[in-house]
């Protein structure tokens, strides 16, 4: 490089610093409590991963709690900022006098796929297809639990048909060990067991309608306090969602590092899966039918004794301003 070349270089650097890096930046410090490390969360990972929550100006740290029900108690005791688990734990919460808010949309649908290993169970399309059979699912008070319930309630005409509760990761193991016939399980273990030999044979999606399954949520006071720093995580979750649609093979290489585990091909079935069904959604929006059909299945169950509204429950303020 010449003198000059080296002259002018910084001269242009001395009226144009460098931008900052992340690290430069004070970042806020902010903990999410999670169910558990679950591939259904992958918009969550994939803004850890390309650093949107760093762009937003949040350290974010995770934290799994095993249960729906911890994981709004981490949060209603300030042990987490933000929870991401069955969002219609808000409104159970609220009757106990512990409320908080749905502020993002983060799992659509009911993401259940039922597998078999057993060739003579064939694919059926309504209840009366688990007429004597065992199905594992999560232990109760589990939002999986809670869709098979009501699933074998059939509108007031019970099928008769046993749920077998199991561990989370337990399912095709009881598969194998003969003491279910179905599992009602999630993906990647969907995809996983299909790579082993087994087959869909149902899946709720019709029956069950567009529905509030996962959600991002706050203490009451965390949304009266800090609207920031939700707007803040929720652009990040909207941008991961963004880039998950426009960006197959980036997003696949974040599912690799994150579960690395589980088999290529198996977790590449499972992301098209989650993508082409709408579990992953294309934004954070949360509609408000969703949230009626996850609040309608709870008070079926007894979970929730009111009404559960969505105004009382459910701020989409911060989705909304995330899209624009």
């Amino acid at each position: 490089m010449s003198n000059f070349l080296k002259i002018l270089l910084a001269c242009l650097l001395a009226f144009y610093p460098a931008a900052p890096s992340f690290a430069a930046i004070k970042l806020q410090p902010i903990t999410i409590a999670q169910y558990g490390h679950i591939f259904l969360y992958m918009p969550l990972y994939v803004a850890l991963d390309k650093g949107f929550f760093k762009e937003q100006g949040l350290d974010v740290k995770l934290v799994s709690t095993g249960g729906d029900e911890k994981t709004f108690a981490a949060v209603t005791s300030g042990n987490a900022q933000f929870g991401v688990s069955d969002p219609v734990f808000t409104a159970i919460a609220r009757e106990r006098g512990q409320g908080g808010k749905v502020v993002a949309g983060l799992v659509r649908g009911t993401p259940f796929w039922t597998v078999t290993f057993k060739p003579e169970i064939k694919k059926f399309d309504n209840a009366a297809g688990f007429s004597n059979y065992r199905v594992t699912t999560y232990p109760a008070p589990s939002t999986c639990y809670a869709v098979m319930k009501n699933i074998l309630q059939n509108n007031g005409k019970p099928v008769n048909a046993k749920i077998v509760q199991g561990a989370f990761g337990t399912s095709l193991a009881l598969l194998k060990a003969n003491q279910a016939d179905l599992a009602f399980e999630i993906e990647p273990t969907v995809s996983i067991a299909v790579n082993k030999g087994a087959h869909v044979v149902y899946s709720p999606t019709k029956q069950m309608g567009d529905f509030a399954f996962t959600g991002l949520m706050v203490s009451d006071s965390f949304f009266k306090q800090h609207p920031d720093q939700i707007q803040q995580a929720v652009n990040a979750l909207n941008k991961a969602m963004l880039f998950m649609r426009k960006d197959f093979n980036g997003s696949f290489a974040v599912a690799k590092k994150q579960f690395p585990e589980v088999p290529e091909q198996a977790l590449r079935e499972a992301l098209k899966r989650m993508l082409d069904s709408g579990t992953t959604p294309a934004n954070t929006m949360l509609p408000k039918e969703a949230w009626n059909n996850a609040t309608a299945l709870r008070r079926q169950l007894g979970d929730l004794k009111g009404p559960g509204r969505y105004e009382d429950n459910v701020d989409m303020t911060f989705a909304n301003k995330a899209l624009h």
